[in-house]
């Protein structure tokens, strides 16, 4: 804040306003900057709580549904001509499947057309195309007189298209140019019909009935044999073919049968359970280091002191003890700091022998699930405790930066007194000096007459 002077004060005078103007500011500013620095600090830590309880709360949830269920391992013969994957609903066992054809593109061509005795384009015609692919919406597309070149009708096709349903292209052949209309769809939902109004008629070649377009693929339906069924699709992707099992065919391979296999597999479990474990860790971890006391040469985290973060932590580990006998069962272990470890062998050993044991434990309704993420909800949700307290640091900043107004105000008012007081100073220390030296003229004077 600027320091208000007058440059009529007296040698010394105005240069005790600043400081006094500064002792009197000290200790508010003191006690604005230690509240500020806490709350910012406190704000900062239960972000970082919040960090890494979301991301307990986010592990947690991925062994909800079928999330804590043993997966699957597929197994398909060699050089099969399709891939497969499955879900956790999908049953074991074993099939046989034989790939009899794949889905394939609709795909018509026109008559070659050669270029004009000029080597020009020729003009095929203009008018109206109406194309459609299987049951969708037709696409229109206008010709104007004199753009009815392949090039130009392609280039229009294309436009109106957008890339959906439809694509155009040009092939230069010996005879002449091919307009080559290729549907984006596989299989007979894909394929499209062509019809043709209005202009010279010379856009009918075009049209799918009655033109001169032949047909270069059929766009067929994929066929599959699967232990004898037929299963047809109109793409390459069966998703539900056999229950919780996709699969993606590549090649065709009439005839030919090959086996796909279903066998269990711990490992997306385990790969599961460890990542809960880090995410745990990784919440105790942060409760600890933001609320650690302070030592002799190092102070206290932000919440040192706070019960916020040792309530959490008793809230997580009672969660645990309360079902660390089921827990042990699978290979988990706690340290000295209550973090959570896993013997793998012994959890491939358990799971091995008890499929539902992380199901009962983690599943929706599981004994470790339901009380964990209850707490999780309550803590981090719009109405959770920790929402609550960022919420009451962040009005008490708010109102910290109101009062500190008021205060430089109150400052303001302090130094403009300092002020007039010593400019009232100046004043009379000025007509004491000037009356100091009136008088002593006088005497001087009266000392010269007495002397003569």
């Amino acid at each position: 804040m600027a320091t208000i002077s007058n440059p009529g004060f007296s040698s010394g005078l105005s240069g005790l306003i600043p400081q006094l103007v500064a002792a009197e500011r000290a200790p508010g500013d003191a006690r604005f900057n230690r509240i500020e620095s806490v709350a910012t600090a406190q704000i900062s830590a239960f972000g970082k709580l919040t960090s890494g309880l979301s991301g307990l709360q986010g592990t947690l949830a991925k062994f909800e549904g079928t999330g804590a269920s043993l997966g699957r391992k597929v197994a398909v013969g060699a050089d099969a001509g399709f891939t497969a994957t499955a879900s956790t609903k999908a049953a074991l066992g074993s099939y046989q499947i034989s790939v009899e054809s794949l889905a394939t593109t609709h795909k018509l061509q026109s008559a070659a057309l050669a270029k004009d005795a000029a080597g020009k384009d020729a003009q095929l015609g203009h008018g109206s195309l109406s194309i459609t692919v299987g049951d969708g919406e037709a696409i229109e597309v206008e010709i104007a007189e004199g753009k009815g070149s392949l090039a130009e009708i392609r280039d229009a096709i294309n436009a109106k298209a957008g890339g959906k349903d439809v694509t155009a292209t040009l092939v230069r052949g010996d005879s002449g140019d091919v307009l080559v209309l290729a549907s984006t769809k596989t299989g007979t939902d894909g394929r499209m019909q062509i019809g043709t109004s209005g202009g010279d008629g010379g856009l009918d070649a075009l049209a799918s009935s009655g033109g001169t377009m032949t047909v270069a693929d059929a766009g067929n339906d994929a066929r599959v044999l699967i232990d004898g069924i037929t299963r047809t699709s109109s793409s390459n992707r069966l998703d539900e073919a056999i229950d919780g099992i996709t699969i993606d065919l590549t090649k065709a391979k009439p005839g030919e049968n090959f086996p796909l296999a279903l066998t269990s597999d711990a490992s997306p479990l385990k790969a599961s359970m460890l990542s809960f474990i880090s995410a745990y860790n990784t919440a105790l971890s942060a409760l600890r280091t933001q609320s650690a006391s302070g030592g002799e040469s190092s102070s206290g985290a932000p919440l040192s002191g706070d019960s916020a973060p040792r309530s959490i932590t008793q809230s997580l580990r009672g969660a645990i003890s309360a079902n660390y006998a089921q827990l042990a069962e699978l290979g988990l272990k706690t340290g000295v700091d209550g973090s959570l470890s896993l013997d793998g062998s012994k959890f491939d050993t358990a799971i091995a022998a008890d499929p539902e044991a992380v199901q009962r434990l983690l599943g929706d309704e599981g004994s470790l699930q339901k009380p964990m993420a209850a707490a999780l909800k309550s803590l981090l949700g719009d109405d959770g405790m920790i929402k609550g307290r960022t919420d009451a640091l962040n009005s008490r900043l708010k109102s910290l930066k109101t009062e500190r107004e008021s205060f430089d105000r109150r400052i303001s008012d302090v130094e403009a007194r300092y002020t007039r007081q010593f400019t009232a100073l100046d004043m009379m220390v000025s007509q004491m000096q000037s009356t100091s030296s009136f008088l002593t003229q006088q005497l001087s004077q009266i000392t010269q007459l007495k002397q003569s």
